[in-house]
């Protein structure tokens, strides 16, 4: 309806945050001064409705991307700790021996000449492999592993400001309704006198 695209429009409109756009919610400071603005408590309701929903959905996009960054934040750290290791060895001059997952539940022992060797492969999605220099690869994995966290703070960040605006939304959608029955009883008692 066109009150539920004004709702988002205006969600839009007042919107913040770091990687998401979080729509702000203002508290209804004076009730009576809103609703004679909105009309009526259904169309009031329906707009904090509509911008609740839109909250909601951000919510979960935002809950989306913190586990899918959660779950890849500790394989990019077994890489970079694999490597330094690896770098560790070959200053020493020493071959890497290692036991690596074959399969499931299945480990081999491995000899790794990286004193002879200063390449590895790193996985980068998408079923693309990229060979890089060693240093290279953990100056990479770095940056990746710092990105990582500083998205994972940005996105803990984004949804504690959102549920601030959650919260807001729930309690100005309480007032409408507080509003809408002390109305009514109020047209009801002057309907009786």
């Amino acid at each position: 309806t066109s009150q539920e695209r004004a709702a988002i429009a205006m969600a839009q409109e007042a919107s913040q945050g770091y990687l998401e756009q979080i729509p702000v919610a203002t508290f209804i400071e004076d009730i009576d001064k809103f609703m004679a603005k909105e009309g009526s408590a259904e169309a009031a309701l329906e707009k904090l409705q509509a911008f609740y929903s839109a909250c909601k959905a951000i919510e979960q996009r935002l809950s989306q991307r913190k586990s899918r960054l959660k779950a890849k934040i500790p394989d990019i750290e077994s890489t970079y700790n694999a490597l330094l290791q690896m770098q560790q060895q070959a200053e020493l001059g020493e071959p890497l021996t290692t036991h690596y997952e074959l399969a499931q539940c299945v480990y081999a022992k491995a000899t790794v000449p990286v004193h002879q060797e200063n390449k590895v492969c790193l996985w980068l999605g998408a079923q693309v492999m990229l060979e890089y220099p060693r240093e290279e690869a953990i100056a990479l994995l770095e940056r990746n592993l710092s990105e990582a966290h500083k998205t994972l703070k940005e996105l803990t960040e984004d949804q504690g400001l959102l549920r601030d605006q959650i919260t807001t939304t729930e309690v100005n959608m309480a007032r409408v309704f507080n509003w809408d029955v002390k109305e009514r009883r109020k047209l009801k008692g002057d309907e009786e006198s």
